[in-house]
């Protein structure tokens, strides 16, 4: 007997049953990162905001009166804040991080007279399109539109026998003729913003658009770089973001079912996990 065999039969099926199960590997790789910003005193506000490498923490005014805020939607994951403040930000271990609002990878702060800040509410949902036409199955066209490959890297794992995007009516697509969905990764270039917006227009409707990954979301570390157009939401409707850098593949399953209503958006950047 081949030894491939053998160990396939030791090894038993290996497709994860997500969404219909937690998947246990879920934690390995975190998700995206909460903020309690109410943690922070003015002095950790402006300590943790020189420490991020991207505008995902920014400050303003000083320590008598100022604010912070802390976008999900731009955030790299690079840990440095968790290392710093832990008491005050968190890596996320669940996959379900994809929303439809760009509000909800946003939360905000503000102090006076050197007090504790006080955290804002969340911004109002967006209006949520119907998209039962989608549920059962989805034909997705996927765009690079600038990225370093590592969006695309945990996008052919969809594909691979540990999720197995198929078994939940999801698929990749060559033509946007026959396309349900646009999913863009990457900061989306000047010369890519074109052919982005000739493969949209060549899409039947009604159609979905999903910005995976902080580069087509926020930008990332090339935001107001001189060849970059982005974010995506500046030239297309978004419907689904998914944060992460790059976004893990259950993040991505967990976008793709939220884009046809077949899960919940419930990741807020402030730590509050309700449905939208």
């Amino acid at each position: 007997m081949s030894r491939w065999i053998a160990l396939g039969l030791r090894s038993g099926v290996r497709t994860t049953r997500y969404p219909s199960h937690a998947d246990p590997e879920a934690e390995i790789a975190p998700s995206a990162v909460i903020a309690d910003l109410a943690a922070l005193t003015p002095a950790q506000a402006a300590e943790v905001a020189d420490l991020c490498p991207t505008s995902a923490i920014t400050i303003e005014g000083d320590r008598e009166r100022g604010g912070i805020a802390f976008d999900a939607g731009q955030c790299v994951m690079c840990g440095r804040c968790v290392r710093a403040f832990p008491g005050a930000f968190a890596f996320s271990p669940h996959p379900e991080v994809a929303v439809r609002s760009r509000g909800n990878l946003r939360v905000a702060a503000h102090w006076a007279g050197g007090s504790t800040p006080a955290v804002d509410a969340a911004a109002a949902e967006l209006k949520l399109r119907s998209q039962r036409l989608f549920r059962r199955s989805l034909h997705i066209r996927h765009v690079d539109a600038g990225s370093c490959n590592g969006c695309e890297s945990e996008l052919q794992l969809l594909g691979s026998p540990e999720y197995d995007l198929h078994r939940l009516g999801l698929f990749f697509t060559p033509t946007p003729r026959h396309a349900d969905a646009l999913l863009v990764t990457g900061v989306v270039t000047r010369q890519m913003e074109q052919p982005l917006r000739d493969t949209y227009d060549a899409m039947p409707g009604p159609k979905i658009v999903v910005a995976a990954g902080v580069c087509a979301i926020g930008g990332g570390v090339f935001e107001g770089g001189f060849m970059v157009n982005g974010p995506l939401d500046r030239i297309l409707p978004v419907d689904v973001y998914v944060p992460g850098c790059p976004p893990t593949p259950l993040a991505l399953l967990h976008g793709l079912l939220v884009a046809v209503g077949r899960g919940a958006g419930r990741y807020r950047a402030g730590g509050v996990s309700d449905g939208d």
